[in-house]
């Protein structure tokens, strides 16, 4: 059988299919052993974590993770050391080890929304993962505990284990928090959005508009100018039927400003321009025009632009501007 190498090592040594494996200082032991299970559920947390690092997206969370896979290297060499072993090796968990999980701890619970119920995992895949590590990690917390009782291990091994079940918690729900926060403002920025849309007159809608108007100057046998513009006054579209009077496309235009502009249909200025009326001396203003034929365009009570027509009599031009807005709630 062709030999499997990774990295110049054998992926099998055939050493331990008698059920036996080696720890780091010579002896070996029961695979079956509580001292195998214990840093043989730490290598699986540090895989779940591993899974929760790859879901998750926020950079500094990332890191976290990271760095407690790093030293669950070291835990899990304590645990697979015998006492030899354990004076030989290099590096182990430190009260300042603890001490960095129990300050992110601290910082990130003070970000945390209020918590009103137990937590239910699942409403994202980011924090779903990392309950599933701490869950694996509390276990792997269990397996260590029984151990200590046989084997009385270094302290610092239970309380950082432990603190990794915590700081995976809290980070769950940072992340959860996290993308409650996204999924509102989204919500709110498109109900914004509908919002300011429904106070936009679109150019789809002028046309709209003026082919209503148009519409009924035919019925009339006459030739009108129609001007739809928003409700600031700017202009969105200008139509001049083929016979229409020159004179009539400056004074379509006046209308719908007058009446976007005012807020006010042109036709009631009339009466208030009248001596001793509210509106006395606007007559003289060139930019207006006090008589009918500019109309307000309204979507749910809200101003969103104005009609002006000319063309007839004041009647007529207002009978064809009534058709445009009766058109623009028909939509």
């Amino acid at each position: 059988m062709k030999e499997v190498y990774t990295n110049l090592m054998k992926v099998y040594t055939r050493k331990g299919d008698a059920g036996e494996t080696g720890l780091f200082g010579g002896s070996r032991i029961s695979k079956s052993s509580l001292k195998v299970d214990a840093y043989g559920s730490i290598d699986e947390a540090a895989a779940f974590i591993g899974v929760a690092r790859a879901f998750v997206e926020n950079k500094e969370i990332k890191d976290i993770l990271y760095m407690i896979q790093e030293k669950f290297l070291v835990v899990a060499a304590y645990l697979a050391s015998d006492a030899n072993g354990i004076n030989k090796l290099k590096e182990k968990i430190e009260i300042s080890d603890i001490e960095i999980l129990e300050k992110y701890i601290d910082n990130y619970s003070k970000q945390l929304l209020p918590l009103y119920k137990f937590l239910i995992p699942g409403e994202d895949i980011q924090s779903a993962v990392l309950h599933v590590a701490r869950t694996v990690v509390r276990r792997s917390e269990r397996r260590i505990i029984a151990l200590n009782e046989q084997e009385n291990l270094q302290p610092e091994i239970l309380k950082y284990v432990n603190r990794v079940s915590d700081i995976l918690f809290v980070l769950a729900r940072v992340v959860e928090d996290e993308v409650a926060v996204k999924h509102i403002s989204k919500t709110l920025m498109e109900k914004l959005t509908v919002e300011e849309k429904k106070k936009k007159l679109t150019l789809e809608e002028a046309k709209r508009i003026v082919l209503a108007g148009e519409k009924k100057a035919k019925e009339l046998n006459l030739d009108f100018v129609l001007t739809v513009v928003n409700n600031e006054g700017n202009l969105i579209l200008e139509e001049k039927m083929d016979n229409a009077l020159l004179a009539s496309v400056e004074i379509a235009k006046k209308k719908a400003y007058t009446a976007a502009a005012l807020k006010i249909e042109t036709s009631v200025l009339a009466e208030l321009v009248q001596p001793g009326g509210s509106l006395y001396g606007l007559q003289s203003d060139s930019k207006y025009i006090v008589f009918g034929g500019g109309c307000l365009l309204k979507r749910d009570g809200e101003i969103v632009g104005a009609v002006g027509v000319s063309g007839g009599t004041v009647e007529e031009d207002m009978t064809v501007a009534k058709a445009c807005v009766e058109a623009f709630q028909a939509e």
